[in-house]
Order: C-alpha cells, then sequence, then structure tokens
C-alpha cells in the first residue's frame, strides 16, 4: 500500500482507518505477552511499543499478498513489543527461563496454599534451594532498567518510582547542598574581611596547616602572641556566625576585644548580603577594624 490514491480514496486516510479499526490487537498481543515479563515491567509501555508495531504494520502492508490484515498486524506487534524489552533488558534468555520457572511455581503454589508461598516453599517445588531463587531474583531486578516516572503507587497513591527512592548522596539533595553552600560562602565571606593581620595566622595555619612558631617567625612576634591572634580571629567568626546559624558557641565573655568583635560583625553584615555570601563573594572592606589592638 503507498500513500498514491488508491480506488479513488486517499491511502493515507485508508491507513488511518486501519490502525483505528485494529487498535484492539496490542491489546491482545500485550496480554499474551505480558505472561513472560516480570511484573515490574510497565505495560503502558508495552502497548506503546505495540501502538508503533501497528503503525508500521499498517503502513507497510500490502493487500496483494493475500494475507490477512490482523494476521501480519500480531506479527508486527509482538516483534516491535520484543525488540523494544530487548533494548532495555539486560538479561540472558537463561534468567528469563529461570524466572518464568518461579513465576509458575509461584502461581501453582499460591492457587493451592492460597496464599503468596515463602521461598523455601517455591524452591521445594522447583527442586532447588533458597538460594538459587533469591540470586535469580535479585539477578533479575539489576538486569532491568526502569523508569523513574513508572507510577508505583496504587488508586489512592499515585507516587512513581522516583519519588520513592531516597538519595543516599546528600550533596545532590537540593537543601543540603544549599545549606552546604550557603555555610562555605560565609566562611570564605567571614575570613575575607577579617583584618590583614588576623586573617593572615589564621588562614596559614588553619587552611595551609603552617606551626604557629613558623608564622610567628615570619610576623617578628612571640608564638604566645600568634597563638593569641589566632584566638582573636576564631572568636571574631564565631561572633559573626552567631549572627546567622543556630547552635553556634556564644563566644565567652572574658574574651578580650568585644567591642571590636561587635564593629566586625556589624562592618560584615553591612558590607554583604546573602546572595553574595551564598556565592561566597566577599567585596574589600572600605575600612580595617583593627580587632587585635
Amino acid at each position: 500500500m503507498t500513500t498514491e490514491t488508491i480506488e479513488g480514496r486517499d491511502a493515507t486516510q485508508d491507513i488511518n482507518e486501519l490502525i483505528e479499526n485494529h487498535l484492539y490487537l496490542v491489546e491482545h498481543v500485550v496480554q499474551q505477552l505480558a505472561a513472560r515479563f516480570p511484573r515490574h515491567v510497565d505495560r503502558d509501555e508495552l502497548r506503546g511499543a505495540g501502538s508503533a508495531g501497528l503503525v508500521d504494520a499498517a503502513h507497510r502492508y500490502e493487500p496483494a499478498t493475500g494475507v490477512p490484515f490482523p494476521r501480519y498486524a500480531s506479527i508486527r506487534i509482538r516483534g516491535a513489543i520484543i525488540d523494544a524489552t530487548r533494548t532495555r533488558d539486560w538479561a540472558t534468555r537463561r534468567l528469563r527461563r529461570d524466572l518464568r520457572e518461579i513465576e509458575e511455581a509461584t502461581s501453582g503454589l499460591e492457587e493451592r496454599l492460597q496464599r503468596r508461598p515463602e521461598d523455601a516453599e517455591v524452591a521445594a517445588a522447583m527442586g532447588t534451594d533458597e538460594r538459587t531463587v533469591r540470586s535469580r531474583r535479585a539477578a533479575a531486578v539489576t538486569s532491568t532498567v526502569l523508569t523513574l516516572d513508572r507510577p508505583v503507587g496504587g488508586e489512592e497513591d499515585r507516587s512513581s518510582l522516583g519519588e520513592r527512592l531516597t538519595e543516599q548522596d546528600e550533596a545532590w539533595l537540593p537543601d543540603r547542598a544549599l545549606e552546604h553552600n550557603e555555610l562555605v560562602g560565609t566562611l570564605r565571606t567571614a575570613v575575607a574581611h577579617l583584618p590583614e593581620l588576623l586573617r593572615r595566622v589564621l588562614v596559614e595555619h588553619h587552611f595551609e596547616g603552617r606551626l604557629l612558631r613558623d608564622i610567628a617567625d615570619d610576623l617578628g612576634v612571640t608564638e604566645a602572641r600568634a597563638s593569641q591572634l589566632r584566638y582573636e580571629a576564631i572568636h571574631a567568626l564565631q561572633a559573626y556566625f552567631a549572627t546567622s546559624f543556630d547552635d553556634v558557641p556564644e563566644v565567652p565573655e572574658d574574651a578580650p576585644g568585644k567591642r571590636r568583635r561587635a564593629s566586625y560583625v556589624a562592618q560584615v553584615a553591612a558590607a554583604t548580603t546573602w546572595r553574595t555570601r551564598l556565592a561566597g563573594v566577599a567585596p574589600a572592606p572600605s575600612t580595617s577594624v583593627e580587632i587585635s589592638a
């Protein structure tokens, strides 16, 4: 059949009518093949592949061959469904045969026992052991690619497979990623606004791993003074973080430089916004607050 006019009618119209009049074949073939596939295989995907096979059959059908269209279309639909499942199925034929045996044994026991059989009962009916039954089922799960949009709930719960899965890597969770970026960006901002001397001691000791005595030698001060500068920098950061995050311990009341820390916190708050802190962008402060004086 071509798209030329046949017997005074548009061939395209004939093809459309052929498809519409034989849509029932798709459901018929899907029902025949459904028993061959595991229960988790989406039947809507089988119907979609079968519909594509029906359309292809309608375009390729040649009435002159004498083969009835339903017979020809059923073959094309069946082939389209099998081809579609093969592209997303990594299981071997042997594994599929083993799974059919498990399904048949399970169905027979369910009918006889009027309940879901245990793995031991299925294994006994098959003449094997529980480990073999479980390993074959596990192999089937890992050999099938599932779509995350596939609905898995009941009539009242129409959630998808993707909504049921729990993300194990917290870095991919939007809320956790936002919290992490905010924390890191705020730290970068706070460090960037420290006075140069405090910032140098803090960065070289905590981020570069240098010893305080080496830092003190470079600065021409005692190691005790370098340690004091480090604590002053930490207390300044602690005071600022307490204004933005919960559960941050308060700076000890007897810690020196209380008024200067307050000025530092006010300066950072005035010079930045939540957007710049989230991005870790810290413009250079217009004035220098000397906390360590």
